[in-house]
């Protein structure tokens, strides 16, 4: 019997043994959804939140909002792996989703998004693309670079009320852009009084834009007595954002932080 058929059958064999197969992904929170994007992993996902908007994303299937999501509602996607960050809620999924015997990764478990370099290449990491990751994180963290301090007190708002303190995203984007959170003596995200706006006297207000209608928009809000009477209400300098740009870390932060350097 020639050897030639012999060896042949073996390569064949062995192939399925040296190729990667695909991963089954979901990704339930947006700061990890562009990670997986940019590394060039669209494909392999499966499932993600209603706040991934990404065009590359838009196959794959909404498992829920970020910070209400179900474990049994994900596992249905059959995943090989779930990825998400700290703005995942309930704070039990990630044990939700290992009881169900899933393989589940919370990559970025800061609240403040410190992480969020570390969180590139361990993605990177799992998903094979670890050359990639290594050069995203880089260039993300030379974009966060702290700018010159200055003594701009910044107050960000989710809605008019609940105002951003330490160990929050808006915190460190804040630091980067040299400014002071207004809000600093707070922990997370607190509701403010009327009679406290005036007294952190804000220079810089930023209000998440998707809850306008709570508060008629920005120049509404500004016109509300105890905004009028900060310095950022004498000086019109009440700015929207995205919550997903001013209330989260994500690869868009370097060019945020560059906007609030010019509000």
């Amino acid at each position: 019997m020639s050897r030639k058929p012999l060896l042949a059958g073996l390569l064949l064999a062995a192939l399925p043994l040296t190729a990667s197969a695909a991963e089954r992904l979901v990704v339930v929170t947006p700061d990890i959804a562009e990670i997986v994007v940019a590394l060039g992993a669209a494909g392999e996902v499966v499932g993600r939140d209603r706040s991934s908007r990404e065009p590359e994303l838009a196959h794959a299937q909404v498992v829920g909002f970020s910070r209400a999501l179900n474990a049994e509602t994900i596992a249905r996607l059959k995943p090989t792996l779930v990825l998400g960050s700290a703005a995942a809620q309930p704070t039990t999924l990630w044990p939700q989703l290992k009881r169900l015997k899933l393989r589940a990764e919370e990559v970025g478990a800061r609240e403040d998004g410190r992480d969020f370099a570390e969180a590139i290449r361990r993605i990177g990491g799992l998903l094979g693309r670890d050359a990639a990751a290594a050069k995203l994180a880089g260039d993300w963290q030379r974009g966060m670079q702290p700018r010159p301090a200055r003594a701009v007190r910044y107050l960000v708002s989710y809605d008019g009320s609940l105002v951003a303190g330490r160990d929050t995203a808006s915190d460190t984007l804040i630091r980067a852009a040299g400014g002071v959170n207004a809000a600093a003596g707070l922990s997370g995200f607190k509701p403010l009084g009327r009679d406290a706006w005036q007294a952190l006297k804000p220079d810089v207000i930023i209000l998440g834009s998707h809850t306008s209608a709570v508060y008629g928009g920005k120049e509404a809000f500004s016109r509300r007595p105890e905004i009028a009477a900060t310095p950022a209400g004498k000086q019109g300098r009440v700015y929207q954002l995205p919550p997903q740009q001013g209330m989260l870390i994500g690869l868009g932060s370097p060019a945020v932080v560059e906007q609030m350097v010019k509000m």
